[in-house]
């Protein structure tokens, strides 16, 4: 396997193959980069996601049907720690990409797929994200300035049209997202089985289909570890047994979603209550408690998009 660390930036894409440090522009279609990888077979390219920055790194490699390792960008540093020197540069970040995927890469390699409905999926909820964040900033200062009786009227009016209009901005955001997956008869018929799930609005359930459709192939503990539920332990001998996390190395959107949706779900999928009850029973945090519902309501929202069966309180025996 020819290996390829990537370290990705707005202008430029520093790369290291084990035996030399080559510097590409970031255009469009990278056709620079393309070049050298035509000579070789079995290629892996190792590289931090960067937002905008990689996604043409990211197209170049699902269209080129090239294996890829996205590495989230916590590891890096801790790979700097124990690596030969501390100091951060784009070059000494590609070999570190670089020596990650020499040793573990094989391992967690990927195909990058094209679902076009996701990424519009993704898209939509991005901007439905921006007006939903700007829209409760103005909130606040309209709260705090509406304590304040100096505040001009008409200065508080001018506020109350923005939020009013943020506030539209938002549904048609959602919306539009919702009409892209009805156009689409099995997606709209996946998006209904999830809307079934107890807890599972429509913006969760959103997020939650173009997470599954971008990752069609991943299996139970895949998912969980792609949405960053995965458990990560610390323990070294006998004298050190640190507390266990989570990883938060996945779709943070997707973390928050569940996150929201167990305060709905606790109440009204009995699923989701009984793990979440059993939990605050044995004296556990609310938040290590609704993380585990979280997870469940993650596995259960992932086994009902495979089978296309709407949600059955598993209570209720079959008739």
């Amino acid at each position: 396997m020819h290996c390829i660390g990537v370290d990705v930036s707005k202008q430029e894409l520093v790369t290291f193959d084990g035996t030399r440090e080559r510097i590409f522009p970031n255009t469009h279609g990278l056709s620079e980069f393309r070049q050298p990888l035509k000579q070789e077979e079995d290629v892996l390219v190792v590289f931090e996601p960067t937002s905008t920055y990689s996604r043409r790194l990211e197209t170049m490699c699902r269209t080129q049907r090239i294996s890829c390792c996205q590495l989230n960008p916590r590891v890096v540093p801790h790979l700097r720690l124990v690596g030969k020197g501390r100091s951060k540069t784009d070059s000494s970040d590609a070999e570190l990409l670089y020596r990650y995927g020499i040793e573990r890469g094989h391992r967690e390699a990927t195909q990058l797929a094209n679902d076009a409905l996701a990424e519009s999926l993704q898209a939509g909820l991005a901007y439905y994200r921006v007006a939903q964040k700007a829209r409760v900033a103005y909130q606040n200062v309209l709260e705090a300035l509406s304590q304040d009786p100096a505040t001009p009227q008409e200065l508080l009016a001018e506020l109350k049209v923005e939020i009013a209009n943020l506030k539209a901005k938002e549904r048609h955001h959602l919306d539009a997202a919702q009409r892209l997956v009805e156009e689409d008869a099995e997606a709209a018929k996946r998006l209904a089985v999830l809307l079934s799930i107890p807890g599972v609005g429509r913006i969760t359930a959103l997020t939650l289909l173009a997470l599954f459709r971008k990752y069609a192939d991943a299996n139970r503990s895949q998912i969980v570890a792609l949405a960053g539920f995965d458990p990560i332990q610390f323990q070294s001998g006998t004298s050190v047994h640190g507390k266990s996390r989570i990883s938060k190395r996945g779709n943070r959107e997707v973390r928050r979603r569940l996150f929201e949706a167990t305060l709905s779900a606790a109440r009204y999928n009995p699923s989701i209550r009984s793990i979440y009850r059993r939990l605050k029973e044995q004296g556990k945090p609310e938040k290590v408690t609704r993380i585990a519902a979280s997870r469940k309501l993650l596995l259960i929202a992932h086994a009902i998009y495979k089978t296309g069966d709407p949600y059955r309180d598993p209570s209720q025996k079959e008739g």
